[in-house]
Formats: C-alpha cells, structure tokens, sequence
C-alpha cells in the first residue's frame, strides 16, 4: 500500500500541527495576504468559487483572483513567485491548476494517476493540481478533489447536505502548515446511489402527513443549500469512471420474450407447470442457459455490435426478481454442481402469478458461470479486448465450484459481506466491482444505523483485495438516522486506508466541538444497543434502556454545545433522528406484544401513534433532511396493519407536538444560511 495514502489520512484527519517557520499565510485579521492564480481554462470552475467562497465565510476576506496570464512575466527566485510591480500585490499566492509557473516550480500532476491530487507547499506558494477522474460532465472540474481535501486541513467538512452539516470553522487568520500529498484514489470508480425522491410511493405517504412531494422538494431543496460551493458528493471525491458500470440485462438477449419467445420458446426457462411462455413475465423473462442455440444468437449479435472493435462492458447479468421461475431442464441442472452451496430457491406456480413455494437446492453460480463463459469465448475470438459485465448476486452469489471464470468477465459483487469475495477471486475472478445493498438496508424504517463500523471494515478488506469500483444502493436521505453510514462509505471509498475509529472521532470533534465525547458515547452506544433482526422489514430491537442511555447522551451534547450555535444545531439534528427512532421502536414494541397474543391497548396505540405522526410531520417541517418519513409513512402500512391504527384523530392533527421544558430538539434551526439578520 501507498504510504500516499496514509500522509492523506493523516492530513484529513489529525489537527493541525503547531505553527513553523514554514506556515503561509493567506489572511490575516479578516484581510487578504495571498492571491489565487488560476490556470487556464478553469476561471470558471466550481473548485474556484469553493475555495473563494469557503475563505471568505472562514475569516471574512475574498481572496483575489489573478489567471496564469497576469503573472506571465513574474520570476522565480529561491523557489517563490516574485510578480512584477502591480501585477497581483499578494506575498503568497494559490496555484490552482496546472500552469506555466507551476511547471517553473517544478510541479505537475506526473505520476499521479487518474482523479489524483497534489497538494504542494514551497517559497511563497500553495499548489493545488488535480487529474481528470473520468467522471465526464460537470465532474471534469479536476481540481476540485484538491481544494476539498485543501479545505479539510483547513478544519472544514461536510458531514451531511446543507449548511448545518457543513463545517467552516471561524478563523480571521488562516494559516498553512507544510503540505506534501501527492494521491491517486486506489477506487477508480467511486458511486454511491442517492435514491430518486419520487420512488417507492413517497407521494402517497407524504399525503398521509398532511404534505405533498412539492412541499417536501421545496424543503429538501432550501436544507441542502450552503453558503460556500461544494456538494457533498463533490466535497467527498465520488465520481470517476473506469467504464465498468451496468446491470440486469437478460442475460444479453435484447429483445427478450416478445421478440423472440413465438420463434424460440426453447431460449427461455422450463418452468415448473412444464411450459416455457414468458410472456407475463413481463421485462424479468429468465433464460434456458444451457440452450446452445441461444448462447449462439448472442454472441452473434454482440459481435455484430462491437464491428471489430472493443466497448465498455456489456452487461449478460440476468434480469432481476419478477414472477418467474429459474429454469429446471435437465440441461440446465446438469450444470448446478450437486455439492454447491445449499439455498432456498423460490419457485413460482406459474410465470406471473404470485402462487409460490421453496424448494431445496444448490447455488445456480456454476450453470451461469458456464453460459457466460460460453458467450464471452465466442465474442473474443472476433474482439479478443472485449469486457462482459456478470455479477454474484441472488441464488448465484456463492462462489461457482465446478467453473473458473472466462479473463475478460468483470464481476458485479452484490453481497453486503466479503464472504464470498475470495471464492470468487479464486475461480478465476480478476476484475471485481461492489454493487452492494448496504445502504439500501433499513431504509423503509429509517431507524438509527448500528451498521457503519461493519460496513467499514468490509469496504476496507475489499479495497485491499482487488476491488475496482463501488456502486452502492442508496442514500435514502434518512442524514440523522444513517448519515454516519453515508459518511464513513464515502470517506472510505475515496481513500480506503483509514481507520474507522480515527473517522469517527473526527466526525465528532469536527462536527460538535464541546459536545464531540458525548455523541461519541451516542454512536458508540447505538453501535452496541440496535440490534439488527433478520428478515425483510423487520425492526431492529431497540430496549428502552438504550433508548434512555441514547438521549442522556445527545441532551448532554446539547448543554456542552449552548455557546457553540453550529455545533448546537447539529446535535439538535441528531436529535430528531433519535426521537423519531424512538417513537417508532415503541411503536413496534406495541406491535410484537399483540402479535405474542397479549390484547391491543387501543389507548396506548393512539397515544404512540398520534404523536409518532406529530414527530414526523414536525420532521418534515423543521427538519427535512434527517429523516425521509414520506418514505417511511408509504410502508407504514404494515406497522398500521399490525396495530389496527387507523390514523390521527382530529385533535391530534391539529395539536401540537409536546417537548419537555427547556428541550430545544424539535426547534433547532436549521436554515441554509447563517447571515441572516439578527444571527450570530
């Protein structure tokens, strides 16, 4: 490993050493003291205006702005830029980008590898230099890597979306350490998913808050502003591009059922009532992959596509979930190895049809190995360079036993745990990306993570064994219940050789100054006290305990941070997040005892209930971004099943929410910007 990597970790989460002989200065007592010489092409860049904007909310000053041209004639002498008389009247001076006076200096992104950064001082300098990460598109902004790492050893962060999560400590004087980072991210391509507003019926359940999906976009938008540029997917390094991305594909087969099913019904899955008709199987028809003929048309068809030359993977994973039995001819069965690993395989009465049953049997890893293979020997015997997408992923997640993968497959690893990871390495997988469901976990609940340590240490151990990419499902906007989740994966995606602990104390001291050891205590206790159950949809056991020892914590995080508003704040946003976890852990509570038998309480359902829905429309309201509860009351529908709640009454909806005396949570403020008159 790198020791770069480490010198990154060290800057982005140590304090800032002592000051030396050595520190630039770039403002003093709210005054400018350097300059920012931009390279061409990037006058107007987003980096550009982060950098300015972020020093100026930092100490008051605005930096000026000169190209690369301004100072055409200056000298270098002993290592500093001396400009010409009336050519820029700054000591010190930014470079931001590659230019001729970095080329003076001595200073280039060589041997730094795609998305990498150089942060470089030296004389009366500060260089920040960044390499195109591939990203296309507004990402092509190749220095802004380099300016939001620059920024972090400057004290700022971004913890989670909008100025409240953003961290800009105040300093009139801003000062410089010596820097030396030259880092390219070991993860070419680094995506995490943010899950569309729209999906999962989050209209219907904002309607059941009394809101609609207008209202709720119009809050997230004016919580997610920040005074200074920079989103938080920029700010933490996502994006990059090594052209490996895509998913379920049917297998190849363009066209599917409906193009080819009259013709060829031998092409798709025997199922179990013996017919092959896919036709209500809709767009998740299933294959017959030992079919000759089949592997055949596609890869003749692929080979037509390419013309002779090399593309981005192509995609031959399977099409995903639907109503459809994997296929069970003898053919196919033949290629399952009998002593595979054991699954339950869930098949169906018939295709569109929802009448189902689990049968015993073996991982389907071997016979998709085989087609797949089978399909890739054909296609590189015309276009030897070319790449094909597969993945680990339902009922061929183990690792294949009999097969040993083709060279030119690229494995899409979906498994949330690195169990199987070296399985599949060792038959044969060189080329591995992770397309987790991680974050996608728990979002329907929207309940307090424990999972970010566990989640972290698996991003790690992959990282250091082959991992080329990540594309992780979903941010779901739930920033006070999981934001921690959120965080460490984008940290560790960008620069893997961290230590969780070490992040974890940053993201506290960083983000709640005199209240950092008591949320400490909060996540580290969340860690230990929200137990995960298995089985989809079910609430993590949460015991009132831990609930109490949860909010000691944030209360005493709260009047550790009264004279410290920002940090006030985002302990306040934790808050919400508990309160809402809280209520509903009670609410499940309610809901395991009636199942166990014991008679519904209607008063205590309503009690909880009634002032659950007023956290969450409070949420809504005033705290828009730490719990996505348009999302949650969409699938309350089950927990509303199971407590017989059949919704708010009257005096309920038009109620108030009742807070403890002087316990601030609900109404911590939360708005973009922090200048506006009469704030501090």
């Amino acid at each position: 490993m790198k020791i770069s990597r480490f010198i990154l970790a060290a800057l982005s989460l140590a304090p800032l050493m002592a000051l030396t002989a050595a520190d630039l200065t770039i403002t003093q007592d709210g005054q400018p003291r350097a300059a920012i010489v931009v390279a061409r092409g990037a006058a107007q860049s987003g980096s550009l205006k982060a950098l300015v904007e972020h020093v100026k909310q930092m100490s008051g000053a605005t930096l000026p702005v000169l190209t690369e041209a301004d100072l055409h004639d200056a000298r270098i002498e002993g290592g500093k830029v001396i400009a010409s008389e009336g050519k820029g009247g700054a000591e010190n001076f930014i470079l931001l980008g590659e230019s001729d006076i970095t080329r003076r200096l001595g200073l280039s992104t060589e041997g730094i590898g795609t998305g990498g950064i150089l942060l470089k001082t030296g004389g009366n300098t500060i260089a920040l230099l960044g390499r195109d990460d591939g990203s296309g598109g507004k990402r092509r902004d190749v220095t802004s890597h380099a300016v939001f790492n620059f920024l972090e050893t400057l004290g700022c962060r971004s913890l989670w979306p909008g100025e409240t999560g953003k961290v800009v400590p105040k300093k009139r004087t801003i000062t410089v350490a010596d820097l030396d980072v030259h880092f390219t991210p070991p993860i070419g391509q680094r995506n995490i998913r943010f899950a569309a507003a729209e999906l999962r019926g989050a209209a219907q359940g904002l309607a059941t808050l009394g809101s609609s999906m207008d209202e709720y976009l119009a809050a997230k938008s004016a919580a997610s502003k920040t005074e200074s540029e920079g989103s938080w997917a920029a700010w933490h390094g996502l994006g990059g591009n090594i052209g490996i991305v895509g998913g379920a594909a049917g297998g190849g087969l363009r066209g599917g059922w409906e193009e080819h099913g009259k013709a060829h019904p031998e092409w798709f899955a025997l199922q179990p009532d013996g017919t092959r008709d896919q036709s209500k199987a809709k767009e998740r028809w299933r294959l017959c992959v030992s079919n000759a003929g089949l592997v055949e048309h596609v890869a003749n068809d692929i080979i037509a596509r390419l013309g002779g030359k090399a593309q981005p993977a192509i995609s031959l994973c399977p099409n995903d979930g639907g109503y459809s039995s994997f296929c069970m001819c003898d053919a196919c069965k033949a290629l399952d190895a009998p002593n595979g690993a054991k699954i339950k395989l869930l098949q169906f009465a018939h295709v569109g049809g929802a009448e189902r049953t689990e049968v015993d049997y073996v991982a389907l890893s071997d016979r998709y190995v085989h087609y797949w293979n089978a399909v890739a020997e054909r296609v590189t015997k015309a276009v030897p360079d070319q790449l094909f997408l597969v993945e680990a992923y339902s009922y061929y997640s183990d690792p294949p036993v009999r097969e040993k993968l083709h060279p030119n497959l690229v494995l899409r690893y979906v498994p949330n745990t690195a169990d199987g990871w070296k399985g599949w390495q060792a038959a044969g997988a060189k080329r591995v990306y992770w397309r987790p469901n991680n974050l996608h976990s728990g979002y329907r609940d929207a309940a307090l993570s424990p999972r970010a340590r566990e989640n972290s240490a698996t991003l790690t151990y992959l990282a250091s064994h082959g991992m080329l990419a990540t594309d992780m499902d979903s941010i779901y906007n739930n920033w006070a219940t999981q934001g921690l989740h959120y965080y460490a994966m984008a940290r560790l995606i960008w620069n893997p050789a961290q230590d969780f602990d070490a992040l974890l104390d940053d993201y506290c001291k960083s983000g709640f100054g005199a209240g950092a050891e008591q949320v400490k205590s909060y996540f580290l206790l969340a860690e230990k006290g929200v137990v995960l159950v298995a089985g989809k949809g079910s609430f993590p056991q949460i015991t009132q305990e831990t609930i109490d020892g949860l909010r000691a914590s944030l209360v005493a995080a709260a009047k550790a941070t009264e004279n410290d508003e920002p940090s006030h704040r985002r302990v306040a946003f934790l808050r919400a997040g508990l309160e809402f976890t809280a209520v509903s852990a009670e609410a499940h509570r309610l809901a395991d005892a009636i199942e166990d038998g014991k008679k519904a309480d209607v008063q205590a359902v309503n009690a909880v209930m009634e002032r659950r829905w007023q956290i969450m429309r409070a949420i809504l309201k005033n705290h828009p971004l730490a719990v996505n509860v348009g999302v949650v009351a969409a699938a309350d529908v089950v927990l509303n099943g199971r407590l017989g709640w059949k919704g708010p009454s009257d005096a309920a909806k038009t109620g108030k929410l009742q807070l403890q005396p002087g316990d601030d949570w609900l109404n911590g403020d939360q708005s973009a910007t922090r200048n506006q008159p009469g704030r501090k």
